[in-house]
């Protein structure tokens, strides 16, 4: 069975929506230096996962990981540490709480016809899912109109999707970055959700298996051993 990251199955419906890059509408940015975004290639390469990751991602993931294994009952405005062999500093310039997680980095995955869609939430409280975000330009309308959310509810059976989205600055010295604005959004489960996520998982099964593996699939996963009979 053919399957997919609900993070690559966003990358695709994001290129096949749109004629311009959805990062930057068509500005030219980190993402796609404005050339050749409808490109298959540009698309396969990110799906393969040979693009490598931006400063910007890093420090998103050091934040996540520093957000995880934060004190619940912290007052701190700054977070800092080790991640990955580099140093990162996180300073909280606005005014916000983060509620604290009681379920954190779960793994779901489920089936949807052809299709094994895989995902990892960062936190869930009751019906409530949990996802943080970090961009350096907030951008609403881009979130609404994914479909990350739409699967996290459906394959969990949540009722609510919530955003929290840490918009970062960075200053001073290298991994050095200033938090001023958090925003909570929030999401909800909606009749024909299902047949949402349905719709979309055909569509990218489809795109890939008009493809040899190794255009579209990671190496490492091309490397595994098939499994015993």
């Amino acid at each position: 069975m053919i399957s997919a990251s609900v993070s690559n199955i966003e990358l695709f419906r994001d290129w096949s929506a749109s004629e311009d890059c959805p990062y930057c509408g068509g500005n030219g940015c980190s993402a796609c230096d404005n050339q050749g975004y409808r490109d298959a290639e540009w698309l396969l390469k990110r799906l393969r996962g040979e693009e490598p990751e931006s400063q910007q991602m890093k420090a998103g993931s050091a934040l996540h990981s520093f957000l995880e294994n934060a004190n619940p009952d912290t007052d701190a405005y700054t977070l800092e540490g080790e991640f990955e062999g580099s140093y990162y500093r996180f300073d909280f310039n606005c005014d916000c709480q983060i509620v604290w997680q009681p379920m954190r980095e779960l793994s779901v995955e489920k089936e949807y016809g052809g299709l094994l869609v895989r995902g990892r939430v960062d936190g869930i409280n009751g019906k409530r899912i949990t996802d943080y975000k970090t961009t350096s330009r907030f951008d609403p309308e881009h979130l609404f109109e994914g479909v990350q959310w739409r699967f996290y509810l459906d394959m969990m059976a949540a009722d609510e999707f919530q955003w929290v989205v840490f918009v970062l600055k960075e200053f001073g010295a290298p991994g050095c970055y200033e938090i001023n604005q958090v925003h909570d959004l929030r999401q909800h489960r909606y009749p024909g959700l299902h047949e949402s996520c349905a719709a979309i998982a055909k569509a990218y099964e489809a795109f890939v298996s008009a493809l040899p593996p190794e255009r579209w699939q990671r190496k490492s996963l091309l490397q595994q051993p098939p499994a015993a009979a």
